[in-house]
């Protein structure tokens, strides 16, 4: 898309050189309206000098290495944890001062070669000195105080945490490794087995898969793979597969192995031979350990059931897996899983376990709430059916629902249970559901968490597009690019990872390839647990539940046709960097505009100039202020279904705008000129909008996405879909 650089000139202001040329010579305001969406220029830049700016990025470094390291472990203190956020915002702060840095430094580059056109085209032009002191005065530097003093602050701040790192005795590596939620028994296939309701096709055709499955990749043994998410039942699973008639007349030796998430390959040879002999062995040499495997399975048809596998290094799994090369032929290994990564890299046989139906749920429910003889008349069935609803097919869920409705067996307490949050307000469910759940958030690469708890921002039952939701991602910086490497590609592989780990499901309601998922309304519960503060989904208009430590925000409006103002700056921290305005899915649908204000709140604007993201999709929007300019650190602007007519040529300010969303937006009929600034715009969606496009459009480079309509122009030449 790139277009030739002619003699040498510099893109943005070769793209910019016609329209400004018209505006100094025709305008008696020469081109003051373009020129003030920049700004004025800092003085220098801003006064750092190169120690200082080394200083501040081994100072951004160190802050985020120890954040890093403490999602590892974990830290009971309250002070430490104090500590850490106080460290964590400290690390927001940096950041910004770099972002600020930058767009300084470019925006003084891009004045000064506006600068020298238009007093070229002033000197070329008839005109009078004082027009040309008109234009030397546009780019008046400003007073560069406000960011030193942000530099100094940090600075300050930074000693006053390493001061209190002291007092507190804090030193690197605090805090204990993350351990397995304590008290959970360890699966074995001599356990009392649970009910397997709702499981008899499961149980069929996995008994099938293990008896009849052949061996691949050279072994003379076959592998199953069961896979689904903590709590849908893939050790019950096993567990019934283990003791079905056909199975057990078929092997000689029926060995269980509980894996677990602390996986080391000898202490893992050690359980298997531990689950051979009955007897813990009394060394941990490996080659000792594979002697005795070898001693006790020789010449024997034998299955080997590895409960909860983590673990996806291949040598770790061939190192296990060499001895069982000795056992007779028709040997089967079973492994439960919920990471498809894992099941792939160990067998094409898998078999993936999906949640239960709404009826098979609400049975486990009601046969832990009746326990102990409690009757259960026709009025709370039916309230225990909508409960039931809410565990969204978990039997881990059910039964922790149904324990909770055990407590009282009254129509009070079950609507209690109904109209409450049941993963939030109970001890049933904090103890025994979110725990296990948490265990997959704990062993996610540091990366994909953050990505993980940012998911918190969006309701129950959201479908996610996998595109949509990585450009957020990027927007925030969470994707980590090197090389070559695009963060599509990047943040695409960090999606499909978190699928392949049971995190999101396919949407049912659209088809494969369609890029539209959701996620089980538990992992939500998660994802709102592990990101405390920082993001904050809000249902109300009134905002309870923010507070200053907020970082990203997203309101779910569930009325419609509303005219009230949005208060934000009185509880909202200024430093917040995501504004998401959601509509549901079905106002949409029906037209309806969850938010009737014609104008972008001045104080949206104003009041949060850190703002990262800023989507007001679907609303009554038709005016975007001027004042947008000064979100410089915006990266995502969402305008989808809006009535806006114009965007203001301030918009060309944004120099670090990745993405903007104008699909669906009837009204608009052109983009603002200072668009062509964007350099850094990736994605530019224009769906269903007769938008004339700016002629020098082709200057940015960065573009990966821009969707071409019918009805799409550059200064009149109909643009072909491409």
């Amino acid at each position: 898309m790139a277009e030739a650089d002619h003699g040498g000139e510099k893109p943005i202001a070769h793209a910019l050189r016609d329209a400004l040329f018209q505006f100094v010579v025709k305008s008696r305001k020469l081109a003051s309206p373009m020129l003030r969406a920049l700004g004025r220029a800092s003085t220098g830049p801003v006064t750092v000098g190169d120690d200082e700016l080394a200083a501040l990025r081994s100072m951004l470094r160190r802050v985020h290495a120890a954040l890093r390291d403490a999602e590892r472990l974990s830290v009971a203190d309250h002070s430490a944890r104090l500590w850490l956020a106080e460290l964590g915002d400290l690390e927001y702060r940096a950041e910004d001062v770099f972002e600020e840095l930058e767009y300084e430094c470019r925006r003084a580059a891009q004045l000064e070669d506006l600068k020298i056109d238009l007093l070229r085209a002033v000197g070329a032009a008839p005109t009078t000195g004082k027009r040309k002191r008109e234009v030397a005065q546009l780019f008046a530097a400003a007073p560069a105080a406000r960011l030193r003093r942000k530099i100094d602050d940090i600075w300050a701040r930074y000693g006053e945490i390493a001061s209190d790192r002291k007092r507190l005795r804090l030193r690197p590596g605090d805090g204990a490794a993350r351990r397995p939620a304590a008290g959970a028994l360890v699966p074995s296939s001599s356990l009392p087995r649970g009910e397997i309701h709702g499981r008899e096709r499961d149980l069929q055709r996995v008994t099938d898969l293990v008896c009849r499955c052949k061996p691949d990749g050279g072994r003379n043994y076959a592998v199953v793979a069961i896979v689904g998410m903590a709590g849908v039942g893939k050790t019950s699973l096993a567990q019934h597969v283990c003791s079905e008639e056909a199975v057990a007349s078929q092997f000689d030796l029926n060995l269980w192995a509980w894996v677990s998430q602390e996986f080391d390959v000898i202490g893992m040879t050690a359980k298997i031979v531990e689950a051979i002999t009955r007897a813990r062995p009394d060394c941990s040499e490996l080659n000792a350990l594979h002697g005795t495997m070898v001693e006790h399975l020789a010449g024997k048809r034998c299955l080997l059931v590895l409960d909860d596998v983590w673990d996806d290094n291949p040598i770790h799994w061939d190192t296990i897996t060499a001895p069982l090369s000795c056992c007779a032929p028709g040997s089967t290994v079973v492994i439960t899983t919920r990471s498809k990564m894992v099941a792939k890299m160990v067998t094409p046989n898998v078999y993936h376990l999906d949640c239960l139906s709404d009826e098979h749920s609400w049975y486990m429910c009601r046969r832990r709430a009746s326990r102990g003889g409690a009757t259960i008349d026709d009025e709370l069935a039916s309230i225990g059916q909508q409960i039931a609803k809410k565990c969204r097919g978990l039997p881990l869920a059910a039964e922790a629902a149904g324990t909770t409705m055990n407590t009282s067996v009254t129509r009070e307490h079950w609507n209690h249970v109904l109209e409450s949050n049941l993963w939030a307000d109970n001890d049933e469910a904090k103890n025994n559901v979110l725990p296990a759940l948490k265990v997959s958030y704990d062993h996610l690469p540091a990366p994909l968490k953050r990505c993980f708890a940012f998911c918190s921002l969006f309701p129950k039952s959201f479908v996610f597009d996998k595109d949509a939701l990585v450009q957020l991602w990027t927007a925030q910086g969470f994707i980590k690019t090197r090389g070559e490497c695009r963060p599509e590609d990047v943040g695409a592989g960090y999606f499909y990872d978190l699928v392949a780990r049971c995190f999101f499901q396919l949407s049912p309601s659209h088809g494969i390839g369609k890029g539209k998922y959701v996620m089980h309304d538990l992992y939500q519960e998660l994802a709102q647990f592990v990101s405390g503060h920082e993001c904050r989904m809000i249902h109300q208009l009134n905002l309870t539940g923010a507070d200053k430590t907020t970082r990203h925000l997203s309101i779910v409006h569930d009325e419609s046709n509303s005219d009230k103002e949005l208060l934000l700056k009185s509880f909202c921290s200024p430093d917040l960097r995501t504004f998401l305005f959601l509509a549901r899915m079905e106002q949409v649908i029906r037209g309806e505009m969850p938010y009737r204000r014609k104008i972008v709140p001045c104080g949206l604007v104003t009041d949060f100039e850190c703002l990262r993201v800023l989507d007001l999709s679907n609303t009554d929007i038709v005016e975007v202020p001027k004042s947008i300019g000064s979100l410089i650190h915006l990266r995502y602007l969402g305008l989808d279904n809006t009535g806006i007519q114009m965007l203001p040529e301030s918009v060309g300010a944004l120099f670090h705008l990745q993405t903007i969303k104008l699909n669906h937006c009837s009204s608009l009929t052109q983009l603002p000129q200072g668009i062509k600034l964007l350099l850094n715009l990736r994605c530019l969606e224009i769906a269903h909008s007769n938008v004339q496009m700016p002629s020098g459009i082709r200057v940015l480079t960065s573009l990966q996405k821009l969707p071409i309509f019918k009805g799409c122009s550059v200064q009149g030449t109909i643009l072909q879909p491409f």
